[in-house]
């Protein structure tokens, strides 16, 4: 990859060939509006409004990814979306973001920019109501803004652009929820933006796997970063702000991945407040785009070799014994599994039962207990299933579900967990991703995947963690 005006430059940049584009056009109207767009920004335009042969879009998909704040990504698409309606003629451009603050925050920065200049205000008519904004050009043409995470969900019919902002939050079948009439429209475009991905982000990866290639004929992909490269101290840097050998505190790198420090538009000082500020983790997400992928290539959250490994179908069974219980959303499926600590603070896990719907659930626990004892821990969707007067029956909230999950992730990375080696259990461990749910992850189906084997592990593992002793028995 050429410098783009110095020695810096997009880590990946690749789009199929284009005849024309109205790029230079677009930048015009971006002046008037008091965008001032610089070199990446202008290759961002062009290749979203760039044209084949047959005058349709080039690229039917673009995305770009990097740094927040400073690269710009969202500029971009507001001056194209902005060039849709007032210059192209497109009917309808929706524009869709994970939260529905960040969505009016777009609308809000459109519509000052709008007001502030009377050509374009007395074509506008900007309507907020039942938390979803417009901008109505000319009586005729708008931009929409929802939120995927509330009412976005449903399908847009007549849409011809589609942005969808903050994907590193996608999940499977949001694009096809969106747009189901997006197939039949020739000149139909996504457009993509997005910081680099966290655990859970497989369909951004799908993005990038195809980007990154370069030979994708409907995709024009852009990702600005930093090449990645260990601290001084290895996996033992601590990351303190005053370590020079720390690659967080590297400036050099802070200038590869952050496009507005080479323009001028972001001073180098903003990128030391946000080191300042962030974690470590998310200082190198957000302003190196450092990739945090999952430890293996189908994008599930949890190390499926390590964890073959770690199968000892054989094991004595020990006690105390703890139970979990999960049911999967659409109850179709419920699981059981059971733990027990280990000599050594290792924690056995095994699937006991894993059956269709949820009516066996019942009888099958107070079978195991007459036989093992030991508690019993439910998920959320499993806690009308028992008696109140279970007093066996514990029903954690959502945060401690949370925790056991992450108790079972921890204990895999340190090896200090065994498993029986059934099949349904290494299945869902195949089929897990980490999502964000408020201030927690957990571990959801990555598409059509169904995991309630691996989510009832967890919460027995999460239980018997807590009774751990290197001198627990066997029976």
């Amino acid at each position: 990859m050429t410098a783009v005006g110095q020695r810096y430059a997009p880590l990946h940049r690749t789009a199929p060939p284009w005849v024309e584009t109205d790029g230079d056009l677009a930048v015009k109207l971006a002046a008037d509006l008091g965008w001032q767009l610089d070199e990446v920004q202008r290759w961002h335009v062009d290749a979203n409004l760039a044209v084949d042969e047959q005058g349709l879009p080039a690229c039917p998909s673009t995305c770009i990814v990097g740094p927040r704040q400073t690269v710009g990504k969202t500029v971009g698409l507001e001056v194209c979306a902005l060039f849709d309606v007032f210059v192209a003629d497109v009917e309808l451009v929706v524009w869709t973001a994970h939260l529905y603050a960040t969505a009016r925050k777009t609308w809000l920065d459109m519509r000052r920019r709008l007001e502030r200049h009377p050509d374009y205000a007395s074509r506008c008519d900007f309507r907020e109501a039942n938390g979803e904004q417009a901008i109505i050009v000319d009586g005729e043409r708008s931009i929409e803004f929802h939120a995927r995470s509330g009412k976005g969900g449903r399908g847009f019919p007549g849409v011809r652009r589609l942005v969808l902002d903050e994907w590193l939050y996608g999940r499977p079948g949001d694009l096809g929820a969106l747009a189901p009439t997006m197939v039949t429209q020739p000149d139909a475009q996504v457009r993509y933006a997005s910081s680099a991905g966290m655990v859970g982000s497989a369909e951004l990866r799908r993005l990038r796997k195809r980007g990154r290639a370069g030979d994708d004929p409907s995709l024009g992909y852009l990702e600005l970063g930093a090449p990645v490269r260990p601290c001084g101290a290895g996996d033992r840097c601590r990351h303190e702000l005053d370590d020079p050998t720390c690659a967080l505190n590297d400036r050099e790198l802070w200038w590869h991945a952050n496009s507005g420090l080479w323009s001028g538009r972001v001073r180098e000082k903003d990128v030391a407040t946000q080191r300042t500020e962030l974690s470590p983790q998310e200082f190198a997400r957000e302003f190196l785009s450092w990739w945090e992928d999952p430890p293996n290539e189908d994008g599930g959250a949890l190390d499926l070799e390590a964890f073959a490994r770690l199968a000892d179908p054989r094991a004595d069974r020990g006690r105390p014994v703890s139970f979990g219980v999960a049911v999967a959303p659409d109850r179709s499926w419920s699981a059981v599994a059971a733990a027990w600590p280990r000599p050594g603070g290792v924690v056995h896990v095994m699937c006991v039962d894993y059956r269709p719907h949820t009516t066996w659930v019942v009888d099958r626990v107070d079978q195991l207990r007459r036989s093992w004892g030991g508690r019993v821990v439910v998920d959320s969707r499993a806690r009308n299933l028992f008696p109140d007067t279970a007093t066996w029956v514990h029903e954690p909230p959502e945060h401690e579900q949370a925790q056991a999950e992450a108790t079972l992730s921890d204990r895999l990375d340190a090896g200090t967990l065994r498993h029986g080696n059934e099949p349904e259990l290494l299945t869902s461990v195949r089929g897990a991703a980490w999502r964000q749910s408020g201030a927690h992850r957990r571990l959801e189906p990555a598409g059509s995947a169904e995991i309630s084997p691996l989510r009832a592990a967890a919460l027995a593992v999460g239980d018997a963690s807590s009774t751990v002793d290197p001198l627990a028995q066997v029976w």
